[in-house]
């Protein structure tokens, strides 16, 4: 059996049995979660940290929920994937959130493929990574060919 890979998960919910349903599920693929689980506005922006690899929000909370923290987490520039797990969303509103950046969305009673959705939605993000990585390095390279044709001018 392979290692579990660990993650830190931030979790928008407040029904904690569903947040352990979530973290079971992590689990089942072979990631090994560490995980808050957060229910107000003022406790989601003290956990988002660019140490979060994940989000998993229930849709509809009393006083906030996924699309606010959506908002949020755009509002923030980091690239953490999302994923909105909950037991009442429309098609509609699904895939507004997606248009908004939410990377998926899954139904409650349908939790199984959470893991595998949290997997591609890492993966992705570790593939924008390394592209992000190789647009710098051919920025920069274009820089100096730049500046090296420069030079080359100032020796005629």
């Amino acid at each position: 059996m392979s290692t579990p890979v660990p993650i830190r998960v931030l979790i928008l919910e407040d029904n904690a049995a569903d947040a352990e349903l979530m973290v079971r599920e992590l689990r089942k693929v072979g990631l090994d979660p560490k995980w808050e689980v957060v229910d107000t506005e003022q406790e989601f922006l003290a956990h988002l940290t660019p140490e979060i690899d994940l989000i998993l929000s229930d849709h509809a909370l009393p006083r906030f929920g996924s699309t606010q923290a959506l908002e949020l987490v755009r509002s923030s520039g980091l690239d953490v994937p999302f994923i909105i797990v909950s037991g009442a969303i429309g098609e509609d509103v699904a895939v507004e959130a997606m248009r908004d950046g939410a990377y998926d969305y899954l139904i409650k009673d349908r939790m199984a493929r959470l893991g595998h959705a949290a997997l591609r939605a890492l993966d992705n993000r570790r593939l924008r990574a390394e592209i992000r990585k190789a647009e710098g390095a051919f920025r920069e390279m274009d820089e100096r060919f730049l500046r090296l044709a420069e030079n080359i001018k100032d020796l005629y």
